[in-house]
């Protein structure tokens, strides 16, 4: 073989060889950029879905303390109703602040969910502004809330890729007379 063709073949598989090595690590690094960068996503969202959660659950048991103290539910301890107004008020507050982040960082499933789930707590606490509420109103709403809530985590966990199954069906035995 002619030196000449034997140094050009062989520079031309050094420069293969480079080109193969440089698109191969190209490529994991990207891959394990997208990666790492999913995972910052996903912790965030985790973080935005649990304080939005939270801060809703605050407010649906400062809820259900009036509704016990209203003689609507049958459970817990009363509250000084002036007291829970206020806390409810600040708890909305808190509630909406924390909305911002899952709408920044939400799936349009899960932001649709927890629209619903926070808007029927608004109807919770209109029926226990009204001056004599109906308890099997109350009870239902109440119930609708719940129910609200699970369909928030169910899309929260699809969006994160929880697969650990389903959440347990609710049971109503303390709403009951």
């Amino acid at each position: 073989m002619n030196p000449i063709v034997a140094q050009v073949l062989t520079i031309a598989g050094v420069l293969l060889g480079s080109a193969a090595t440089f698109i191969a690590t190209t490529t994991i690094e990207r891959i394990r950029w997208r990666r790492t960068q999913s995972t910052r996503w996903d912790d965030k969202r985790l973080m935005a879905y649990t304080e939005y959660a939270n801060a809703v659950k605050r407010s649906v048991r400062l809820c259900r303390r009036i509704a016990e103290t209203r003689n609507l539910l049958t459970t817990g301890q009363p509250i000084d109703l002036d007291a829970a107004f206020a806390e409810l008020a600040e708890a909305e507050t808190e509630r909406a602040l924390k909305w911002e982040t899952v709408l920044l960082l939400g799936d349009p499933a899960t932001i649709s969910a927890a629209r619903a789930w926070h808007e029927q707590v608004w109807r919770l606490e209109r029926i226990l502004h009204e001056d004599s509420p109906d308890k099997t109103s109350f009870i239902d709403a109440y119930k609708n809330t719940m129910r609200l809530r699970n369909d928030f985590y169910a899309c929260a966990r699809a969006d994160l890729d929880v697969t650990s199954g389903t959440l347990p069906e609710l049971t109503w035995s303390s709403l009951e007379p």
